[in-house]
């Protein structure tokens, strides 16, 4: 059942209270008949979590539930319930946040991104868009004291805030064709996890934000209902769609809150509520200690044995993109708060190094479309081409590409030379076999095929025949600043033989 994405808080409230009453403790978990009975019996503890056990963050739950016995020296005993408001409604997670609320679960563990949904605006800065775009920023925000600002947001509403788990990158997925540009996204019915900053920006890009059940899926898939999605690497499937992937376009994390019921809360004593306490920053330091690989994840993307694609927006894509999701900064930061929260999460970002892009498979690569989508005749460029690498433009390339500027300073000063014939390429005067290659000339950029593995460039050809390029994302820093650490300088026409 597709959900109407206008906010209509009370029937949402109601109707993931119903869905999770129909589930109850059982779903998942243990039930509670050793709950304490005595002085000495430890205080259990469940914990609603809104997902089931084989998703991402169910190691970190079980890591704070034993974190939890530890420091407590025994007082405290977590029971974890997976799926604990059940997922036959779009917004299951705000079932969670009510059942904690009326008792049913003293703790409980959901998605940061659906506290918007009950006006409750603190973790609002997480959902603002392409800001934190790697784990390295996510483990630092969610382990370090910007976390405890966001978690006091939920003091006041029946709510204590304990910790914010980092979990995995979101990206935009394509069902039949990536989502790359603002011209992809135009129209476009895109599946998100409700929360109102999400929708705030697939409105903004031109999409139609589509809330869903994970049992209808499959059929609104099938039915042409939606044509992308947000979703994380290692969690997306072909059933539900996601099969492109725009690599270099992570929208958001997703954290996940850990919380208790202000009164389960208070009838801990003191040393039980430090235990649980302490037992979620550590949680929270684990998980930013143990971030995923995106490299693995994309491995298992592109070796799934089913037609998927990874591809690379393009620099200007990514600027328009960009620039289309401003009117969202100006609809978040209008609570001051999480104003405050954004502009510490762009300091600490730029005191921060820069993490590069995971390198898909060679396999798994495709270029991005242009504007036009026309392919130029590759003897646009024929000619033979000496560079040299500057400090400037390594830096720049290395930046392209998401790496540290200072990723690959060994190559500065090194001098490159090209021979490009009738959409044949050879590099240097060493090893011709291989260091040779295809390229053709799509729109404004330049794509080489060197064994497989596809190298792709954004580029400018000046009057004197000089070509200026710029990397585009994937790509290996080193091969960023090689290629494009310095401007091709056309030095006569190409002589040399091309295998």
């Amino acid at each position: 059942m597709i959900e109407a994405t206008t906010r209509v808080l009370a029937p949402l409230l109601m109707t993931a209270l119903m869905f999770g009453a129909l589930s109850g403790c059982t779903n998942g978990g243990d039930g509670d008949g050793d709950k304490a009975g005595g002085s000495d019996a430890p205080k259990v503890l469940r914990l609603a979590v809104a997902d089931d056990a084989d998703q991402p963050d169910a190691p970190f739950a079980r890591y704070f539930a034993r974190r939890a016995a530890a420091l407590s020296d025994g007082s405290v005993r977590v029971r974890v319930v997976w799926d604990a408001a059940g997922q036959s409604s779009p917004g299951y997670e705000l079932g969670i946040a009510q059942r904690v609320h009326d008792g049913d679960f003293e703790l409980g563990w959901m998605g940061s991104r659906a506290w918007d949904r009950m006006g409750i605006k603190s973790f609002q800065a997480l959902q603002a868009p392409f800001l934190v775009t790697d784990y390295g920023l996510l483990g630092r925000i969610a382990a370090g004291p910007l976390a405890e600002r966001m978690l006091a947001g939920l003091d006041g509403h029946g709510f204590v805030g304990l910790g914010l788990v980092p979990e995995h990158l979101r990206y935009a997925f394509g069902v039949r064709a990536p989502l790359a540009s603002v011209g992809d996204f135009a129209g476009a019915r895109v599946r998100v996890r409700p929360s109102e900053a999400s929708d705030a920006l697939m409105r903004a890009l031109g999409a139609k934000p589509v809330h869903i059940s994970g049992d209808d899926v499959a059929a609104a898939v099938a039915d042409g209902e939606i044509e992308g999605a947000e979703a994380s690497l290692g969690t997306n499937s072909r059933e539900e769609g996601e099969n492109h992937l725009t690599v270099n376009l992570p929208l958001f994390p997703k954290t996940l809150t850990l919380f208790a019921g202000e009164d389960a809360y208070e009838r801990l004593d003191a040393g039980q509520r430090e235990a649980i306490r302490d037992a979620a920053r550590e949680t929270a330091a684990y998980a930013a200690a143990h971030p995923p690989s995106e490299r693995a994840l994309m491995r298992e993307f592109c070796g799934g044995g089913r037609l998927v694609s990874a591809v690379a927006a393009s620099r200007g894509d990514l600027d328009a993109l960009e620039g289309a999701a401003q009117p969202v900064y100006t609809q978040l930061e209008e609570d001051p708060d999480t104003k405050a929260l954004i502009a510490a999460i762009r300091a600490l970002k730029a005191a921060s190094p820069a993490h590069p892009t995971a390198v898909p498979p060679a396999g798994c690569v495709q270029t991005t479309r242009t504007e036009s989508g026309r392919k130029r005749p590759p003897s646009t460029v024929n000619g033979t081409y000496h560079w040299r690498v500057t400090e400037p433009g390594a830096h720049a390339a290395a930046r392209a590409v998401g790496a540290s500027p200072h990723a690959d300073d060994e190559d500065i000063g090194a001098v490159g030379k090209m021979t490009l014939r009738d959409g044949k390429w050879l590099l240097g005067l060493e090893d011709p076999e291989g260091n040779s290659g295809t390229y053709e000339i799509v729109g404004n950029r330049l794509v080489f095929d060197w064994g497989g593995d596809i190298l792709t460039f954004e580029f400018a050809r000046e009057g004197d025949g000089t070509i200026q390029l710029e990397p585009l994302r994937p790509m290996n820093p080193g091969d960023a600043v090689v290629w494009a650490g310095g401007p091709w300088r056309r030095v006569g026409p190409p002589v040399r033989e091309i295998p």
